[in-house]
């Protein structure tokens, strides 16, 4: 895809629906970074209290409540 970027013999059609992929793509890498951190910190979170959150349910008290799997 850089390599299309950088192409000087590229039509402004061409180069429009190039740009369009690569913004795809970024977007799609953030998505894939963000799922990989949020990973990283539940492994994390099991790694120090030896518990990871199943599901964040809906406010009650104005605070989220986190239900553990295991029951712990």
């Amino acid at each position: 895809m850089i390599k299309e970027l950088a192409d000087s013999t590229a039509t402004s059609e061409e180069m429009a629906l190039t740009i369009e992929r690569a913004k795809a793509t970024g977007g799609l890498v953030q998505q894939y970074v963000s799922l990989a951190k949020v990973e990283l910190d539940a492994a994390r979170l099991y790694a120090e209290h030896g518990v990871i959150p199943e599901s964040i349910e809906a406010p009650k008290d104005g605070r989220p409540q986190l239900r553990a799997v295991g029951g712990r």
